[in-house]
């Protein structure tokens, strides 16, 4: 499957990856899974990856390389967009690792995620 990185984090060596399926977030985590051991992944970059579900949590594995920045602007165009039929919507509720976030709206695991609900009926 093919993806974008939309957000990484280089020093705690994770990614979150919006996957071509359109399906829930995958996230990358470790430098086992991702088979460029050169540098880390960040956000804009495509990748080729596969993935598994463990529990609710969609995990990113084997992840290789496709081309680097090909969508460097690929969060902030996310985090502005405002659609006009009331669909559903992805925001962005946090920017960096640790961010307060509104529980009704977000979860903050431990492992520095901040994960959103859809903005679909209301």
């Amino acid at each position: 499957m093919i993806g974008v990185v939309v957000w990484s984090n280089a020093s705690r060596e994770k990614a979150i990856i919006w996957c071509e399926d359109q399906s829930t977030l995958a996230y990358l985590q470790g430098r086992a899974n991702f088979i460029d051991a050169r540098k880390w992944p960040q956000a804009g970059d495509l990748v080729e990856l596969e993935t598994r579900t463990a529990g609710n949590l969609r995990h990113a594995h084997n992840v290789s390389m496709l081309s680097e920045q090909l969508a460097p602007h690929l969060p902030q165009i996310l985090s502005q967009y405002q659609p006009d039929t009331g669909g559903p919507q992805l925001r962005i509720v946090a920017q960096q690792d640790r961010a307060p976030c509104s529980a009704s709206a977000s979860r903050h695991s431990d492992d520095g995620y901040t994960t959103a609900r859809s903005n679909a009926a209301g």
